[in-house]
């Protein structure tokens, strides 16, 4: 048996953590699938050679039993910042077979303290503050004299955003860095190795300030010339909420501080952001996370991140008011281009302009490539306009699916610009802006582009994709693909609702649609994120005390909290994901860390919840309900109350794994006081008819799901579901809240040939029929045919991809009964006219792949598990 896939906080070998005790992880990599892993051993040293001579001087577990190879709890010595740490494991199997130790990993702690900042928060200062939209440059310089460097450290972070170089050097390909956050509570930081972009003598670091969401909401998004001339394009940003979290928005600014450890082992912090740093207005005139971003190459400034003579036109940093959150370590993978696209094709329109279709509808930016460009064309602005539509009369784009302020007054909303150097080869591509799009409308382009002009840069968090699906029915895999390109395009800092219009993490998809997720996508990190920026969002008692906020307790609906839209900003299936999401967390992953830190914020959420409720229904409280359905009213109550009733039966579980079994009694005495109320309610239950709601989809849909019917009518109440259904003629009906539970109710209750009915119906609504309509993503209703023809919606919601999840876990069968998949039951559903089915997914334990294909004497089934993980029915 060898180990492979080592972790540390999910991470690989993460440089600059924060948690003092982390997480580790690892995966046997043996090939016969009956031997598993019976104990283990893991050695952490502080040094790689004592490592190497089996001195554990940090850490030694000794010989543990067990067949976990995640969820490890560091219990060593007591971490410091900047200390390293290396380690290594071996593990026995059930006949006591002893393997070799693995390779050596290590990881390596950030700065756990206030005290260990040197330096201050610094910027433009008020003065120059006025053109928000403008991203400056700020240097250092600083001079290294000794020699050896054993090795070097940037701390760094920026807000909103901020892009690093090192002597004319990129310090890494990662975009839109630090990561959003609340920022009244918490500032991600970046530690970077930076030992070999150093040099004997001066150096210079270089930073580049974006708005991002953070400073974004200070700016009336009007592009200005340098002369304070307004052009007459006014940029789309959505703002239509109210900020109520202090200190959540803020002008730009920065934080760094460089570290050098010598041949000797002293350490000497070498620079730091304090007033010597300089500044200057970069090329980037305009940038806005919404309204796109403006470059003019010809005010580049050659080498402006090297060591250079800079008195004239640069002025000096000024102090900045600090954001009022603690600086705290990423540990989460990083948003980079995932990809790079040509796009399919390159037209002229009447007006002149281009029309570039990039094939398929997604999230990023265009990178545009020139070649031949002369003194001559010096000065040429060239505009690309993004947009998932075309005008009905085929006179180029419509952006009306991308914003919420659409205007024929103006000539766009959204545009990226590129003013021409003419120096011969020329690429850019924005980096504080993206867009959701398919096609770019083109104007200014000198000359007659072709498709090398153009790339689709396809921009996402770095989780690795490492599930797959296939069917021999093509429809089914273009489904599939619809939904993991929705999935995709709002991969980003949050679970976004969408990459155009709001951009916002409306919380409720990270439990409606995490098993969808990570069935074929790592997002352990990712996910941890969400869940710290959930926990960081609840709202406390001093909180409370803002004029129109919410009492002690609340968690939003928008998380970071950057925009409350009153009137949508409380429900329970939203805020609920306080409890639902690490709960999530715990069953797929087996990492009960998560639900001892988010305990504390569940137990005072239903507190606060519990104020709303009459006699345990929670009536007159949620504003959304079952967001998104189609010809259904399904009652608030009833959606709002199911919720309540599987928070109270959730918390009463993790209670009990917690050892907090005074809290286990409570909750679960409050749900089944909500169960019997539930069933005397009028607009939840009909005792007469039986019949739940209004009777619709969701109605039995939300009731099976969570647990609410009684035993002896689910039966009853099963057939009313299908019967349901089959009154639309097997369309979708449901909203995102109800369809993920309608399809698991069914499928629960062996009858995934409903689901595959409702999934596969040719007419709308129903996700063949997107597919066969041509599109690429998910849009946000199911109406969509209705709405483009008037009120334009967009067109790359993950919200509704709940098929994802019946995929995964029910057509191809891999039923999930045990955290972390320790048990598991096979039962796949292949109807006739599928012929073979085959895909995988990646527990803790390892990678699960399944194989069914038909034959004549039968279905010829290939199951392949890992080592720890056990089937119990097939």
């Amino acid at each position: 048996m060898k180990i492979k896939q080592m972790k540390v906080q999910n991470l690989n070998n993460p440089l600059g953590i924060g948690t003092k005790q982390p997480i580790l992880s690892y995966l046997p990599d043996n090939t016969k699938t009956d031997q598993c892993q019976c104990a283990y051993r893991i050695l952490v040293s502080s040094t790689k050679q004592g490592l190497e001579m089996d001195i554990g001087d940090l850490w030694d577990t000794g010989k543990r039993m067990g067949s976990e190879n995640f969820g490890i709890v560091y219990e060593g010595k007591e971490m410091a910042s900047r200390q390293k740490a290396y380690w290594k494991v071996k593990i026995w199997d059930e006949s006591d077979r002893e393997s070799e130790w693995s390779d050596i990993s290590c990881w390596e702690m950030g700065l756990l303290n206030a005290s260990d900042w040197t330096g201050s928060w610094i910027g433009q200062g008020d003065e120059f503050g006025g053109n928000k939209s403008s991203s400056p440059m700020l240097i250092h310089d600083f001079k290294i004299t000794r020699e050896p460097i054993e090795y070097a450290r940037l701390y760094i972070s920026g807000l909103g955003l901020f892009k690093a170089y090192m002597n004319g050097a990129e310090l890494d390909d990662t975009l839109f860095d630090p990561g959003e956050s609340d920022a009244g509570k918490t500032v991600y930081y970046v530690t970077y190795d930076i030992t070999s972009f150093l040099q004997k003598g001066w150096n210079t670091l270089g930073v580049l300030l974006g708005n991002g969401q953070y400073t974004n909401y200070l700016v009336n998004p009007v592009m200005t010339l340098p002369d304070g001339q307004e052009l007459p394009e006014h940029r789309y940003q959505k703002n239509d909420g109210k900020v109520f979290r202090p200190g959540i928005c803020g002008d730009k600014k920065m934080i760094a501080q460089v570290e050098v450890v010598y041949g000797d082992g002293q350490r000497e912090i070498i620079a730091v952001s304090d007033e010597d740093w300089s500044w200057k207005e970069s090329p980037i005139m305009f940038q806005n996370w919404y309204g796109g971003e403006d470059y003019d190459g010809t005010l580049e400034i050659e080498d402006w991140f090297k060591p250079a003579d800079r008195e004239k036109d640069w002025l000096q940093a000024s102090i900045m008011q600090p954001p009022g959150g603690k600086l705290v370590a990423r540990e989460f993978l990083p948003i980079k281009i995932i990809n790079r696209e040509h796009p399919s094709s390159v037209t002229k329109l009447n007006n002149g302009n281009w029309l570039v279709d990039m094939g398929r509808n997604g999230a990023g930016f265009p990178e545009l490539h020139l070649n031949g460009t002369t003194p001559e064309m010096r000065g040429t602005w060239i505009k690309m306009y993004p947009a998932e539509l075309l005008r009905e009369d085929g006179s180029g784009v419509s952006q009306a699916s991308c914003t919420q302020s659409w205007s024929e007054k103006y000539h766009c909303s959204i545009v990226n610009s590129y003013r021409v150097k003419g120096i011969g080869k020329e690429c850019w591509h924005p980096i504080f802006a993206y867009q959701g799009f398919q096609y770019l409308e083109v104007e200014g382009f000198p000359g007659e582009p072709s498709i090398e002009n153009f790339r689709y840069c396809i921009v996402r968090t770095e989780n690795e994709k490492n599930g797959s699906f296939y069917s021999s029915d093509k429809l089914l895999n273009q489904i599939n693909d619809l939904v993991e390109h929705s999935i995709e395009s709002n991969m980003f800092s949050a679970f976004t609702d969408c990459p155009q219009i709001e951009k916002l993490g409306w919380i409720e998809t990270s439990h409606l649609m995490f098993r969808s997720m990570a069935g074929s996508y790592d997002i352990r990190s990712w996910m941890k994120k969400i869940i710290h920026d959930i926990l960081d969002s609840q709202i406390s008692e001093e909180e409370a005390l803002i004029p129109g906020n919410e009492p002690a307790g609340y968690v939003p609906a928008i998380i970071p909290e950057y925009q409350r839209i009153i009137g949508l900003h409380k429900d329970p299936n939203w805020s609920g994901a306080c409890i639902f999401t690490p709960w999530n967390y715990y069953w797929y992953y087996g990492d009960i860390t998560v639900l001892k830190e988010a305990y504390p914020v569940m137990k005072k959420y239903l507190d606060y919840l519990g104020g709303y409720t009459n006699n345990g229904i929670l009536e007159n409280y949620a504003q959304m309900g079952e967001w998104g359905e189609l010809n259904e009213t399904t009652p608030k109550v009833l959606v709002a109350t199911c919720s309540y009733y599987r928070m109270l039966d959730t918390v009463s579980r993790i209670s009990e794994l917690l050892g907090e079994a005074s809290d286990c009694i409570l909750y679960k005495q409050l749900a089944e006081q909500v169960r019997w109320s539930f069933h005397k309610h009028p607009l939840c239950y009909n005792p007469s008819r039986g019949v739940y709601g209004n009777g619709s989809q969701s109605s039995y849909g939300c009731v099976l799901y969570n647990g609410l019917v009684p035993e002896d009518s689910k039966k009853d109440t099963l057939d009313k579901l299908v019967e349901a259904v089959r009154i639309r003629d097997y369309h979708l009906s449901s909203g995102e809240v109800g369809l993920k539970q309608v399809f698991i109710a069914l499928a629960e209750n062996g009858r995934s040939d409903i689901v595959y009915k409702m999934v596969m119906n040719k007419t709308s609504p129903s996700y063949r029929f997107f597919a066969d309509l041509g599109l690429t993503t998910l849009p946000e209703y199911w109406n969509c045919e209705e709405l483009w023809q008037g009120m334009e919606r967009s067109r790359n919601h993950a919200m509704m991809g709940h098929v994802k999840e019946w995929l995964t876990y029910y057509m191809l069968g891999i039923k999930q009964l045990e955290p972390a998949f320790k048990k598991v039951a096979v039962k796949p559903f292949l109807p006739d006219e599928v012929n073979e089915l085959k895909g995988t997914l990646v527990c803790p334990y390892g990678e699960i792949s399944v194989q069914y294909k038909r034959e004549k004497e039968g279905i010829k089934t290939k199951i392949i598990l890992p080592p720890g993980v056990q089937i119990v029915e097939l």
